[in-house]
């Protein structure tokens, strides 16, 4: 197809082809087919008709039209809708070529292929990681000046959504951390660390199965700086957003990632759920990181007298300053919730299937994780098996764009920190100065220096301008004149 024959359309068409979204001849064809029932199209007229023959995403379309043609294909995914921006990149709907699957795929700033190399070692991680609450981190990989992880796209409500509408009674609330504290054991168990665990990073799907997303991207902010996969803003930004629900030892050192850390987020959550806010709602960021060294939240019973003390008491635990105050694991946690969970109002339509889901799998728990991929789950071509979910009926990302925190500046450092804790030191009372009144000194009494002295003026100074100008004409002169003399001897 030559350009002549595209019209208007031909820088479209051409950005088509750049993006790699359609084989070649299945894009020539398909044009020509247009253009010759629509010889002076335009390129918005062409897109809507791809989008309408489902060709292209409308998210696709629109991009195009802005030409941007990089950047839809990495590795075997093909984004085909935006989800959302989170505080560490934009989270896409991707579909996978090789085993015909969606996932969720977060696009992060590049920084080295060897620091790929070491995420892949946390994706074979989590392949003995099987749990229905933990939703594994499958893939890392670089395209396209890119780096892309990716995890499988469930659907649902995230859990700060889900608060939003209202508090969540106490029994279901201790049912959805049950879930989350079991997940997080079988990784913790596997030297896997969440430490992001936050409402947002947390799906409700329709039959009340929690699902715990973004595992995996704080094994990459633990990394040390030289290993690390996420720039340092990427890495600022996700620990300001999750503020609300750090641990005081992870706020001090952002790689300090622990189990104990964990349960500390967990009660939070939990926290939150029950009160409908979060353990520290007001301030800066600074604030924040203070009070959750040093002070203690509003007590859940002034909040939600409703909630059993057996729950608050939990609660407390969990969120104790000193990590060795806390539970010894989180599967200590989840043994002292169970007992306060309760199905509630939903338990006549979905929720035992969830349950009984979970309690088979424990029952059926291996002493020791076998090294190979359990059966039913395909390979995304690295080596790493993850599970086949069936495709969604909901365009729902790993997670939903974080807020940036009221007042957030400048996030204090450890030495600020460390010093906002100190007394300031009292002050130093200056030495009284003594008031003297000025008293003039006479005029014939006054010594000023250098005043008997007369500087004596160069003959430049005296002859002026005009003066050395004359005198340097006669001084040429007279060397002429002397220089004619000795010729003539």
């Amino acid at each position: 197809m030559v350009a002549t024959e595209l019209g208007q359309c031909e820088w479209f068409v051409w950005d088509l082809r750049r993006s790699n979204l359609l084989d070649r001849g299945q894009l020539d064809q398909i044009i020509g087919e247009f253009l010759q029932k629509n010889p002076r199209s335009e390129p918005q007229a062409l897109a809507e008709f791809l989008v309408a023959r489902d060709i292209l995403t409308q998210f696709q379309a629109d991009r195009l039209l802005q030409g941007k043609t990089q950047g839809f294909v990495l590795g075997p995914f093909t984004l085909m809708d935006a989800l959302g921006t989170g505080s560490m990149g934009t989270v896409y709907k991707a579909h996978n070529k090789t085993d015909n699957q969606w996932y969720a795929v977060k696009v992060l700033p590049r920084r080295s292929m060897w620091n790929v190399r070491i995420a892949r070692r946390k994706v074979r991680s989590f392949e003995q990681c099987r749990h229905p609450a933990v939703v594994p981190f499958v893939d890392v990989g670089t395209a396209g000046g890119m780096h892309y992880l990716a995890w499988p796209l469930v659907e649902g409500d995230t859990l700060d959504k889900v608060i939003a509408q209202g508090k969540v009674a106490p029994g279901l609330a201790a049912n959805y951390a049950t879930q989350i504290a079991e997940g997080l054991d079988i990784c913790h168990q596997q030297s896997l660390i969440h430490g992001l665990i936050k409402p947002s990073n947390l799906m409700i799907d329709a039959e009340h199965q929690v699902r715990i997303l973004d595992f995996g991207i704080g094994c990459l902010l633990a990394e040390t700086e030289g290993e690390s996969l996420v720039d340092t803003m990427s890495t600022a930004n996700s620990i300001a957003s999750g503020l609300d629900c750090a641990s005081p030892e992870s706020i001090m050192d952002p790689t300090n990632l622990t189990p104990s850390g964990d349960q500390y987020s967990l009660g939070c959550v939990l926290y939150h759920m029950l009160t409908g806010q979060c353990p520290f709602p007001d301030g800066s960021a600074a604030e924040k990181m203070m009070a959750h060294q040093f002070k203690e939240p509003t007590p859940i019973s002034h909040l939600a007298p409703e909630v059993p003390t057996a729950l608050v008491a939990v609660v407390e635990r969990l969120m104790q300053k000193s990590p060795d105050k806390r539970f010894g694991s989180c599967a200590e946690a989840a043994h002292a919730l169970k007992p306060l969970s309760t199905t509630g109002a939903f338990a006549t339509k979905t929720a035992p299937r969830a349950l009984a889901q979970r309690d088979a799998w424990l029952q059926t728990k291996p002493s020791a994780p076998a090294p190979v991929a359990p059966e039913g789950l395909k390979s995304l071509g690295n080596g790493a098996a993850f599970p086949t979910p069936p495709p969604p009926t909901k365009n729902v990302g790993p997670s939903t764009p974080t807020p940036k925190p009221a007042g957030l500046g400048a996030l204090p450092s450890r030495n600020t920190l460390r010093g906002l804790s100190k007394p300031a030191p009292a002050p130093v009372p200056k030495k009284a100065e003594e008031k003297t009144e000025h008293q003039p000194v006479a005029q014939e009494n006054r010594v000023v220096p250098g005043a008997g002295y007369k500087e004596e003026l160069s003959w430049e100074e005296r002859l002026g301008p005009v003066g050395v100008t004359i005198a340097a004409a006669a001084a040429c002169g007279l060397v002429y004149l002397a220089a004619v003399a000795l010729r003539l001897f």
